[in-house]
């Protein structure tokens, strides 16, 4: 759609150099490189599969970054969920009589740190709830590993961080200056406010979580398998999927924000295209499940997350935009973006009341949560219910990040004007 007059009229068009003020240049590499940072920085992965090389674990951890750049958020949640489950972690093992159990060891158990070897059976790695119930039960003692011990496996490196973090918070301030003295901010710079406010939630999540560990650490037992399942009784006794303490898995969480979300991402793209080596040697990043379910102040944090991450791109509601197709697709996806968020907040309890009555009737099987209810459904039943949604979502996530990079063609005029920084020097 052609832009008339009045559209462009406080538009500037092109290229805008800068040897007096603020240039297009300058707009597009502090956005880039302080995406670039938030999402590199950030990410605390599980230990991959042995025998990773490096040019591997790069490939890897690129992968993530590129994920981090598109669905921040996403990031959020996962590492919320593993702090709850870390901080359950830590309570139970306190009950156990260890209170020298943190954060830093829950974190490292849950990413794959420990793993255990039988006389029977070939080593797997254990999580921390799974080592809770080893040690309660005589059947492994509590390893004699300390803090220090697991942040020498650390490769976090504090320039690094420091460096991002002075990057994102002078953005930050520029963004809250310019917003004071009504200049314009490029929709460029509101998704990158937008990453910033993702990244300081995953930072505070992740402060804990060892970054970039290559090796676990070997923990020796003498019980054989077989006999921890007997002794499980009738619980252990469904054939496991990734290790034999599978019976331990906590079902899905009925109120996580992120679980739905990789749920719908496999039914779309398919990650079951064959039988997975078992026992598995590492832990998906993506599947985190706190014993004790996810607390009503978790729930609450999510939503009130959700609801400023979104909201920070409808402040782009009233922006000049290169033409009106673009302001209204803009508009569009924001309105998306927040309407699934609505949609999830009702269909989350609504799937919750009814799950039980609903696989009873329809599926002649005892399940509770909207997950295990949508995983006993056939394949075109799971498409047809959750790909709209997963689509409309990236499409929406998609052009946001798209639209940041094509509208610097034609900024607002303001948009290149500098902060008078003057304004906030008191004079005496």
């Amino acid at each position: 759609m052609p832009n008339n007059s009045s559209e462009t009229s406080g538009l500037a068009q092109g290229w805008v150099s800068q040897p007096e003020g603020r240039g297009t240049l300058s707009i597009l590499l502090s956005c880039l490189t302080t995406i670039f940072l938030c999402s590199w920085s950030v990410l605390c992965l599980n230990i991959p599969e042995p025998g990773l090389s490096r040019w591997g674990f790069l490939k890897y951890k690129l992968r993530w970054q590129l994920f981090a750049i598109f669905f921040p958020e996403i990031v959020t949640s996962m590492a919320a969920e593993q702090w709850e489950s870390a901080n359950q972690s830590v309570n139970e093992f306190h009950r156990l009589g260890h209170p020298q159990w943190t954060m830093r060891h829950a974190f490292f158990a849950d990413m794959g740190g420990f793993m255990l070897r039988c006389p029977d059976f070939p080593s797997f790695p254990v999580n921390s709830e799974q080592l809770a119930y080893l040690i309660e039960r005589d059947h492994l003692r509590y390893p004699d590993v300390d803090q220090e011990m697991i942040w020498d496996r650390n490769k976090a490196d504090g320039f690094a961080r420091l460096v991002t973090t002075v990057q994102f918070t002078w953005f930050f301030i520029q963004c809250l200056a310019r917003w004071a003295q009504r200049l314009a901010i490029s929709t460029l710079e509101v998704t990158t406010f937008a990453t910033i406010l993702a990244t300081l939630n995953t930072l505070y999540f992740w402060y804990h979580k060892p970054l970039d560990v290559g090796t676990p650490i070997v923990l020796e037992t003498n019980s054989r398998i077989a006999d921890i399942l007997v002794k499980a009784g009738d619980r252990a006794s469904k054939p496991y999927s990734q290790t034999p303490l599978d019976f331990l898995k906590s079902p899905p969480v009925s109120t996580s924000i992120v679980a739905p979300f990789w749920f719908a991402l496999g039914v779309l793209v398919d990650f079951d295209k064959g039988p997975l080596p078992r026992p598995t040697k590492s832990f998906v990043n993506h599947e985190t499940r706190p014993p004790a379910g996810i607390t009503t102040r978790e729930t609450i944090y999510g939503i009130l997350f959700e609801f400023a991450y979104f909201g920070v791109h409808l402040s782009g509601w009233n922006q000049l935009f290169p033409s009106s197709t673009e302001r209204y697709l803009w508009r569009a996806s924001s309105l998306i973006l927040l309407g699934l968020l609505v949609m999830y907040l009702i269909a989350v309890p609504t799937g919750v009341v009814s799950s039980r009555a609903f696989s009873r009737r329809w599926l002649a099987k005892e399940v509770s949560t909207p997950l295990e209810v949508a995983a006993q459904l056939p394949r075109w039943a799971q498409l047809a219910v959750h790909g709209p949604f997963l689509l409309l979502y990236s499409l929406a996530r998609s052009y946001v990040l798209l639209e940041g990079l094509i509208s610097l063609r034609a900024l607002p005029l303001s948009a290149y004007v500098d902060i008078t920084w003057a304004n906030y020097v008191p004079h005496f």
